[in-house]
C-alpha cells in the first residue's frame, strides 16, 4: 500500500471519507501521488490517523493507497 503524506487532504477525508473528496472542482486530483486504481475501488477504510483506499486489483496490480499526516 502506498502511503501519501498530505495533512490537509487527510483532514478533508476524515470529515468526508468519499472518493469525490480526492478531486478538485476542475476535476483534478488534489495530490499528484495518488495512483490510478487498476481494478476499481473496493472499499474505503477510515482509521484515526489515515484513510485507506483499497484497490480491487483485478489485473494483477494492487494500487491501494493511504492518505496520512
Amino acid at each position: 500500500m502506498t502511503k501519501i503524506k498530505n495533512a490537509k487532504l487527510l483532514r478533508e477525508l476524515l470529515s468526508s471519507p468519499q472518493w469525490e473528496t480526492l478531486f478538485t472542482s476542475e476535476p483534478r486530483l488534489k495530490d499528484d501521488e495518488i495512483p490510478a486504481l487498476a481494478g476499481g475501488l473496493d472499499r474505503i477504510e477510515v482509521k484515526p490517523n489515515r484513510v485507506e483506499f483499497h484497490d480491487i486489483g483485478c489485473n494483477g496490480r494492487d494500487n491501494s493507497f493511504a492518505i496520512i499526516k
